[in-house]
């Protein structure tokens, strides 16, 4: 299991991996779900990292947008560290508001504001809006006339509140990409060597899960994601757990991975029969930090 998602009691380490692919994997794959992921916030939400963590969001797949009911309901945010660094808090940034015919909105942030992002506007005759403070708004001006978008200024807002109500609703839109799937199945594969030993997944009909993880190669799609518990009973729906389990399924041994009981991660492994491979599953509570093994039935 990534640090990032936790250290553990009497915590399982392979020394069976390179150090060219250690390294590859902790900057590449590792920084992606540790820092840019659902996995990421959840790390800040839980404690695993203090508040100030949320400053080092890499924000590429997580787009978070501020929805309440005044004029800046739509407008992208990112998540920051309050002054005192006790709390995480949505701070808007330069962007462009362009109006549809329908009547929605679309807010560009300036690393956004592209040739290919704004060709559908330069036709319409709609609302635009600059949100910025002080040389923001001349500076995104600028770069819309650049692209071929030129408009007249009809008023200018000043030291606007980002909102009138009690409290704010930020909604998150994330991008669960190759990458990060192959983080979770990377952990997997981790799992599988070491359930199973080192020898067993050096086998050759590991080979193509084997090069999905480590180089995004896949002749047949090998990985699942769902946005799925694997726990039941009470409690299960509210736990943060981590899971991890090896099975069969229509004839090929699969793992699987669940993060903080949120989203879960399949990777298929091998064609095998189920007497080949003995099954498993285990937990890791980044909370308590224990690692345990799955009974009968659970």
């Amino acid at each position: 299991m990534s640090r990032s998602l936790g250290t553990f009691e009497k915590n399982w380490t392979l020394d069976c991996v390179c150090d060219e692919c250690n390294m590859h994997f902790a900057n590449t794959l590792e920084l992606a779900l540790g820092r840019d992921s659902r996995e990421a916030l959840f790390r800040i939400d839980l404690g695993l990292k203090p508040e100030s963590g949320a400053s080092e969001l890499l924000n590429r797949r997580i787009k978070t947008t501020l929805r309440d009911p005044g004029p800046f309901d739509g407008v992208r945010v990112l998540m920051t560290p309050s002054d005192d660094g006790t709390a995480i808090v949505p701070a808007p940034v330069p962007q462009v508001g362009f109006r549809r015919e329908d009547g929605s909105w679309r807010f560009l942030i300036e690393k956004e504001i592209t040739p290919a992002n704004v060709q559908e506007f330069k036709a319409l005759a709609g609302e635009i809006r600059i949100h910025g403070v002080g040389p923001d708004c001349e500076r995104l001006r600028q770069r819309l006339t650049a692209l071929g978008i030129d408009f007249v200024e009809r008023y200018r807002a000043l030291d606007q509140p980002i909102t009138e109500q009690s409290t704010l609703t930020v909604q998150y839109d994330i991008d669960v990409d190759e990458t990060i799937v192959r983080a979770a199945c990377k952990i997997g594969f981790n799992y599988a060597a070491k359930v199973l030993g080192c020898a067993a997944v050096r086998l050759g009909s590991f080979d193509a899960a084997r090069r999905f993880v480590r180089y995004g190669e896949a002749p047949v799609r090998l990985a699942t994601v769902q946005q799925l518990s694997v726990l039941v009973g009470p409690g299960a729906e509210s736990s943060r757990i981590h899971a991890c389990g090896l099975g069969w399924d229509r004839g090929h041994l699969v793992v699987l991975v669940s993060l903080f009981n949120e989203i879960t991660y399949g990777l298929r492994l091998c064609a095998a029969e189920s007497h080949e491979f003995v099954p498993s599953r285990h937990f890791f509570d980044p909370l308590t930090r224990i690692i345990s093994e799955a009974g009968v039935g659970e």
